[in-house]
């Protein structure tokens, strides 16, 4: 009775067997890791930024200016409620330009809505307006502007890397249960060659006799 004649016989020895285990453990590990590198990219995005050092230009600059640069840091700790009151506060409150800056901030802040494509857009009307209030809210809106794209940048990133991390547990599971069918055959087999009868040995020829080897002379 032949072992293979039961069970496929495996492709690899004890050997392949343990490089293949060795292949599969650097796949979760690197699995782990680039887990790690998403969450570090959401959490990039996980709460409004502060704006970085302004130049004179800003921080000294007009009324609109100081009172969009106070309402961007009075947001900043706001919880999703309290940002919904505000939405429904700046509801009615016209299409002004600094109303408009203020909506932006609302739009763009991660504990609400997070609607950034409508946040350009009214960052994206500031800066093509002629009013006064417009013109000098505009170099605060392009800083704006320039930190929505990175934060879309890094959305775009992260969400890519998900769907990366999604495709790489399949193919992880996948062969993870390929490895274990192997090591099942491969106890099987060995099972087998465990329990099988052991081989005859050739039998011994008999000696010639006293008799034979006369004749022979």
């Amino acid at each position: 009775m032949r072992a293979d004649s039961a069970h496929e016989q495996p492709r690899c020895g004890p050997a392949a067997w343990r490089c293949k285990r060795r292949a599969l453990a650097c796949v979760a590990l690197a699995f782990a890791a680039a887990l790690a590198g998403c969450a570090n990219v959401r959490s990039a995005t996980a709460e409004l930024p502060a704006l970085p050092q302004m130049p004179p230009l800003l921080s000294n600059g007009s009324a609109p200016v100081r009172s969009a640069l106070a309402y961007h840091e009075s947001i900043r700790g706001m919880n999703a409620a309290d940002l919904a009151r505000e939405r429904s506060a700046l509801a009615g409150a016209g299409n002004a330009p600094l109303t408009q800056m203020k909506q932006a901030m609302l739009l763009s802040h991660p504990q609400g809505n997070n609607n950034l494509q409508r946040a350009q857009s009214l960052l994206e009307a500031i800066n093509g307006s002629e009013k006064s209030d417009a013109v000098a809210l505009q170099p605060l809106a392009r800083l704006l502007a320039e930190q929505l794209q990175e934060r879309v940048r890094l959305d775009n990133t992260a969400e890519r890397l998900t769907q990366q991390l999604e495709r790489t547990g399949q193919q992880l599971k996948d062969a993870q249960k390929q490895s274990e069918q192997l090591q099942e055959k491969l106890d099987a087999l060995t099972e087998i060659e465990r329990t099988l009868p052991a081989r005859p040995s050739a039998p011994t020829p008999p000696l010639p006799s006293s008799r034979e080897k006369r004749s022979e002379k």
